[in-house]
């Protein structure tokens, strides 16, 4: 049975507790997976604290060549990666190879050509003052992704991440973590130094919660459930916060509708 271990510091470290994730279509299960919880969370922080200040001065250029090249990586390898994210959350075949697999390697070069233009703003004030704005990374980001389309949404918070010159801790949603693995796998291939991206595997309540809580992590993206976000921007202390809440495809449907129902 295939295993699969978070990366901690450019390494794969085994859980004490794992899980199986399942192919929704067929019941099968794919694989074990290592549940994490407040030890792994407190490691990968502290690999992600200790990357943060090399890799925040990394010159932009440099940053964005090692953005191109995991874009690169991804693209070489899209059908392995479709087939491990169709596999794992029951998206079409065609879906994951086509658009959602090559939009994640998108993600990568369009964010290398950002952070090479974020620059901040000067403010004439009169004579004897100049107020100024700096862009600067924060230091260690919690992204939390959700269950559909794991893989881009996992890459469009792990590239803007790391390409303005932040780390990262990221927990996947343990009903889809197959590919998050795979991108920690690459991120190292490509030359992102050990550290700069860790992937903690487990369950909201336990890895999660511990992650976001964390007094070393400095912001928080988090795309799920609106009563999920309440309790993270409730308990998670003064963070910077990005949040993706709600369900899908909301309708509203008005009295008069019933008349044109077939």
């Amino acid at each position: 049975m295939k295993k699969i271990n978070h990366w901690i510091n450019g390494k794969k470290v085994a859980g004490n507790d794992y899980f199986q994730t399942t192919n929704p279509a067929t019941g099968d299960v794919l694989a074990e997976v290592a549940s994490g919880g407040e030890a792994e969370v407190n490691q990968a922080v502290a690999a992600a604290k200790e990357a943060f200040p090399k890799w925040a001065n990394l010159p932009m250029k440099e940053r964005a060549r090692l953005m191109r090249r995991l874009g690169d990586l991804i693209d070489q390898h899209v059908p392995e990666i479709a087939a491990m994210e169709t596999a794992d959350t029951g998206l079409p075949i065609h879906q994951t190879k086509n658009v959602l697999i090559p939009r994640a390697s998108h993600n990568f070069e369009f964010f290398a050509e950002v952070c090479q233009q974020m620059n901040g703003k000067t403010y004439p004030v009169d004579d004897k003052m100049l107020n100024y704005t700096l862009v600067q990374p924060v230091g260690v980001c919690a992204l939390v992704s959700p269950w559909n389309v794991p893989f881009m949404t996992a890459t469009w918070k792990v590239a803007p991440c790391l390409a303005l010159g932040n780390t990262a801790v990221l927990k996947m949603s343990e009903l889809s973590p197959l590919t998050a693995d795979r991108l920690g796998e690459l991120a190292l291939e490509a030359g992102i130094p050990a550290g700069v991206l860790n992937v903690v595997q487990g369950y909201g309540a336990t890895a999660g919660d511990a992650l976001v809580r964390h007094h070393d992590v400095r912001a928080v993206s988090f795309t799920g459930g609106t009563a999920t976000g309440r309790n993270i921007m409730k308990n998670a202390g003064l963070k910077k916060y990005s949040m993706e809440l709600g369900g899908k495809s909301p309708v509203l449907i008005g009295r008069r509708a019933v008349h044109h129902l077939l």
